[in-house]
């Protein structure tokens, strides 16, 4: 192990993204070693083979560790990233102000592709684990979590406003948002007393994916499906509406009790 990495160790703090890329694959190739070995306790041709595979990865391993990778912490090239300056959002515009606008809006867009693009890899991410763990997907739960509260951030900011939609309807969307938050402070501390009470139970260990899904697909407000999304949220099969386009979903909940009894309480899709 080069001496850069034995001092990033005592100092785990300071260490960056590759080195602890570099200390992880180090452990895992050390745990598939410990684990060949294991395997060819008591056999001949196995033992063989384990030493044979050993003595050609000892070199390769050694030049990698203590030549390559110096090397290249010492001769690492400078990584520019492109920041953009923000210009001023569309609450800041004069009224009459079009260059305004348009700057906003252009801001707005690239604002809206980079969201959409960390949702995809957060979706992959989670379609990643859960192939790898399938059928037992409780070690993916952060991944899952961090994808539904992602997905319903991206449909609060930019949810059922269409393809078409610029700054403005996004800034009278969070308006219209904030005023009703306001106007409705009970379901408000609702909603954080039970978002408090789901992480509790997940740093517990206690996974509910009834908070963010009923069943496997969604059933819940962010069950739209834009004519630019290629992953469906819900079976195709199914003929009920979303609750958002729904209007007379919440008269029905206050005038029948027992009409969608089970909305959000139950999930027949099961986290092991």
């Amino acid at each position: 192990m080069s001496d850069s990495l034995m001092a990033a160790e005592t100092t785990p703090k300071e260490l960056s993204a590759a080195e602890i890329r570099r200390l992880q694959d180090r452990k895992e190739w050390d745990a598939f070693w410990q684990l060949r070995k294991i395997e060819a306790q008591g056999k001949i041709f196995d033992t063989f083979q384990y030493y044979g595979h050993r003595l050609i990865d000892w070199p390769a391993t050694w030049v990698r560790e203590n030549i390559v990778e110096p090397l290249h912490d010492r001769k690492k090239l400078p990584y520019y990233h492109r920041k953009l300056n923000r210009v001023p959002t569309i609450d800041e515009c004069g009224v009459n102000d079009r260059a305004c606008f348009f700057e906003a809006n252009e801001q707005y867009r690239l604002d809206k592709l980079v969201d959409s693009y960390i949702l995809q890899i957060l979706r992959q991410r989670a379609d990643r684990c859960m192939n790898y763990h399938n059928p037992y997907f409780k070690p993916c739960a952060p991944v899952i979590e961090d994808l539904e509260e992602n997905e319903l951030n991206f449909f609060i900011k930019y949810g059922e406003l269409g393809s078409e939609a610029d700054v403005r309807d996004v800034y009278m969307k969070q308006k219209h948002r904030l005023v009703w938050e306001r106007r409705h402070p009970e379901i408000m501390a609702e909603r954080e007393r039970a978002y408090k009470e789901h992480k509790e139970r997940l740093a517990n260990g206690d996974f509910d994916y009834s908070f963010w899904k009923k069943g496997m697909f969604f059933q819940d407000k962010k069950n739209y499906e834009p004519p630019y999304e290629f992953y469906l949220s819900k079976s195709t099969t199914e003929g009920d509406k979303p609750l958002s386009k729904d209007w007379d979903y919440y008269k029905k909940v206050a005038q029948d009790p027992e009409f969608d009894k089970e909305q959000g309480k139950t999930s027949t899709y099961k986290i092991i």
